[in-house]
């Protein structure tokens, strides 16, 4: 059985006309670009878990050091990206875009306020990266009945 992201990134490769608009929630999104949902990675800046949080960021929420498992770090990150939304709409008076989502989650808010919030300051490496995200959220998510495409061949015709 093919998992919900290879679906979307099969439809994708071989150009299928996707139908619903759904794309990956924020967690799903933030996972698939920093670590492609790797529960056991550690970046090179001591970045832990599938989100790549500090690990002073981790400690904030948790004491646990279960870096590993996706459901406590799923709702480390959760509550983390809810302090990033709840930050900005304080310091900004607007809600983030999504975009902004991940310059917060990517950059910081620090890097964020000191750019005047403004994207087009954000270095352009974070701007892809930050796009990546966007078109993960926005991206369409059933493949329509193209069966010969995805099916298991039944050999020579």
């Amino acid at each position: 059985m093919i998992g919900r992201h290879m679906t979307k990134a099969l439809a994708l490769l071989f150009g299928l006309a996707l139908t619903a608009h759904a794309g990956l929630s924020r967690l799903e999104a933030i996972s698939m670009i920093e670590t492609a949902d790797n529960d056991s990675a550690v970046g090179s800046a001591g970045e832990v878990s599938r989100y790549q949080l500090m690990p002073r960021v981790w400690r904030h929420y948790t004491n646990s050091a279960d870096y590993g498992n996706s459901q406590v770090s799923a709702g480390i990150a959760q509550q983390h990206l809810n302090y990033l939304e709840g930050w900005f709409r304080q310091q900004a008076g607007r809600p983030p875009s999504e975009l902004e989502i991940y310059v917060l989650w990517n950059a910081g808010p620090t890097y964020y306020a000191r750019k005047h919030f403004s994207v087009a300051a954000v270095h352009p490496n974070i701007r892809e990266r930050a796009g990546r995200f966007v078109n993960l959220r926005e991206m369409v998510t059933e493949v329509p009945s193209r069966p010969s495409l995805l099916a298991k061949s039944s050999g020579p015709r």
